[in-house]
């Protein structure tokens, strides 16, 4: 296997059957480690980061959706059907951070949307890489509104990779979300979803930290938490999984759960237990009630993507660019897809539709469709657009949203794949 440390980060490409992949592998893990070191260095003090991993999220209604790009902005678009049945995406309204001066440090803005909004409501949540939490109107009459704004920030060194990475959570009440301080520690901040709707002060809005203020801070979070009965699990980069209490930010369980490596990727919660890939190859399940660890399987890279599922089976993706299915009910692995050893790594969600197909869509921009025993059923894409936000499958319409900052919408229909519609967002 071939190491190389940049910064505190070790990067290691296992030895694949292609030379090829092992060297595309190598490459990929030294710059996504590097993406953890420097992570916030480009977008302090408006200047733009050079991609963003936001997902599109689509309103219950169907015809309105919302996506975070990297120059900060977050965009409502129009995805109603066109007289041909196809859909064409159009910009409705923008929310601009670059328009905002937060007073507090002297005109500092927000840059950069990594984590996918949250639609909650008639309100989007969204936080930026340079750490506000922004809650926004979401009404049917006005998509995105500057008038009606809420916003928080985070605590930490803004000269030190200060910022959010993943999504918050949202509850009727709480809005919850794992921040990096600097570029070895974080936190995970619980803030009063009616103050921060109402733009109240920070002290308001703040409900608690953990681990609380004044306190030895935990690694960076970088993963998104889920919240269920109250409580919200996360993992750090420091190889721990935590289970926090949102009345009061206390830990939940005896002590955090150790896994042999950090969480980037989101956990998944399934009939009382967290499944969460690691960055020690691990695929792993957790007893929420307990913290019990139990590994799974193991890959040949990192789990960096979040994982979906059918409800019966999970479908974790790698950056050794497998899909792997885990069948719940068996508890074992069904199979492994390797993308027939031509495409890249897998660094976005995959989609399930309501046919029971898998969208995934590689590194290299390709998408393919899968049935539920793993077969190829249709490719579609030039293989030049990067794709590392997770796809989100409403019914059996999946969108995407590439680095190259294009929205590309696909329907999944006797089992192929069709190119539906397309939109590059301006200013890019």
């Amino acid at each position: 296997m071939a190491s190389k440390e940049i910064g505190d980060v070790r990067v290691t490409a296992m030895r694949l059957d292609n030379p090829m992949r092992t060297r595309a592998l190598l490459v990929l893990l030294v710059s996504l480690a590097a993406i953890v070191v420097l992570a916030g260095c480009a977008g302090r003090r408006g200047l733009g980061a050079s991609q963003s991993w936001s997902g599109v999220v689509v309103a219950e209604a169907g015809d309105v959706a919302f996506v975070g790009t990297k120059d900060g902005r977050i965009i409502a678009l129009d995805i109603e059907a066109d007289d041909r049945g196809r859909i064409n995406p159009r910009v409705l309204e923008e929310f601009d951070t670059s328009d905002r001066r937060e007073e507090s440090d002297g005109g500092r803005v927000g840059s950069a949307f990594y984590g996918t909004p949250v639609l909650a409501g008639d309100r989007i949540y969204a936080a930026s890489f340079q750490g506000f939490v922004y809650s926004l109107s979401a009404s049917p009459n006005s998509p995105l509104s500057d008038n009606d704004v809420g916003s928080f920030e985070i605590e930490g060194d803004d000269l030190r990779s200060k910022g959010i990475v993943g999504s918050v959570a949202v509850t009727d009440d709480e809005v919850v979300v794992g921040v990096s301080e600097d570029s070895h520690s974080g936190r995970l901040y619980v803030l009063e979803r009616t103050e921060l709707d109402e733009n109240s002060s920070g002290s308001r809005i703040e409900r608690c930290r953990y681990p609380a203020r004044g306190t030895d801070p935990i690694g960076q979070v970088w993963s998104t938490p889920v919240v269920s009965g109250g409580v919200a699990y996360f993992g750090d980069l420091d190889h721990f999984f935590y289970a926090i209490s949102l009345t009061d930010c206390k830990l939940v369980w005896e002590h955090p759960a150790e896994l042999g490596g950090g969480v980037v990727a989101p956990p998944m919660m399934l009939g009382g237990r967290i499944y969460v890939g690691s960055m020690d190859r691990s695929f792993y399940a957790i007893s929420a009630s307990s913290g019990q660890v139990s590994k799974l399987f193991t890959a040949d890279s990192w789990f960096w993507a979040g994982a979906a599922t059918n409800g019966t089976v999970i479908y974790a993706p790698n950056l050794d660019g497998h899909l792997y299915a885990f069948d719940l009910d068996r508890s074992e692995l069904l199979w492994s897809y390797d993308q027939e050893g031509g495409l890249e790594s897998i660094l976005s969600t995959p989609a399930v539709t309501d046919s029971g197909d898998i969208v995934l869509a590689s590194d290299s921009g390709v998408f393919t469709l899968l049935d539920s025993d793993g077969e190829v059923l249709a490719r579609r894409g030039a293989g030049k657009d990067r794709v590392r936000a997770p796809l989100t499958a409403v019914g059996n319409t999946v969108y995407a949203h590439s680095l190259d900052e294009i929205i590309q919408v696909f329907v999944v229909d006797g089992g192929d794949l069709d190119a539906d519609g397309d939109l590059k967002l301006e200013g890019f």
